[in-house]
């Protein structure tokens, strides 16, 4: 389905959001980024998948149930809590969809969510909007399976998107900390957004105003990846 056949417009990060969803998905949770858009466009393409929409706002909230009436949707319903007070329900296998947070509240809500059993069963996507290091390297840390994982580039911005599973599955691998794990393996030798990405993720790191040792492999490994993905191919 492209964008002209959805009432609810995407662009290229929200439809790969969209994309990254497992077929056959039956129930899938929008932690309202950008204010419910991949959850109101898996009404219009999925109609047999409940969408869980969340926000702490509640004038957030009640704009989109206006959107939602509007739509004509039916199967959802409207969650306003701290994303990481939900509760999961592992009979449902749900998709969870987290984007557009910076790393330490993302963080904070996986590691909530991983606590509950029913996490188990879940699908994760998740796309921070800041330090994604941090959260790969938690990610790292909880022992969980990645799935699939992807850059994509709008509007002179890029994003990671980290497709995540907390049991191994057979199209899955374990992330344990290695430097693919860590700064990503989804990097394509010759796209200039990406290099744009990783210099921009390199520069924060070097601007930091208390370098520590931890920063410095940080610098030294985001340093490492765009001589070795993107010296020969674009600078040499």
């Amino acid at each position: 389905m492209t964008n002209t056949q959805l009432k609810t417009r995407l662009g290229k990060r929200l439809r790969a959001l969209l994309n990254a969803i497992p077929d056959g998905t039956k129930q899938v949770w929008d932690l309202c980024c950008d204010h419910g858009a991949v959850g109101r466009a898996v009404i219009e393409s999925r109609p047999n998948c409940e969408v869980v929409f969340n926000d702490i706002h509640q004038d957030i909230m009640a704009r989109l149930s206006k959107k939602l009436i509007a739509l004509g949707a039916k199967n959802y319903r409207l969650e306003v809590a701290p994303a990481q007070n939900l509760k999961l329900n592992g009979e449902q296998r749900p998709t969870i969809i987290l984007a557009g947070v910076g790393a330490e509240q993302c963080i904070e809500i996986l590691k909530q969510l991983f606590s509950q059993p029913a996490a188990e069963q879940a699908y994760f996507i998740i796309s921070p909007a800041t330090k994604t290091y941090f959260v790969r390297q938690f990610l790292c840390q909880a022992g969980v399976y990645l799935a699939d994982e992807a850059c994509i580039s709008e509007n002179r911005r890029s994003y990671e998107i980290i497709c995540i599973q907390l049991q191994q599955k057979a199209s899955n691998r374990p992330m344990i900390g290695t430097a693919e794990d860590l700064f990503g393996a989804c990097w394509q030798p010759g796209n200039a957004e990406q290099l744009k990405h990783l210099k921009k993720q390199l520069k924060f790191y070097q601007s930091a105003q208390k370098p520590t040792p931890e920063t410095d492999l940080i610098c030294q490994g985001y340093q490492q990846l765009i001589e070795k993905k993107f010296l020969n191919s674009l600078e040499g």
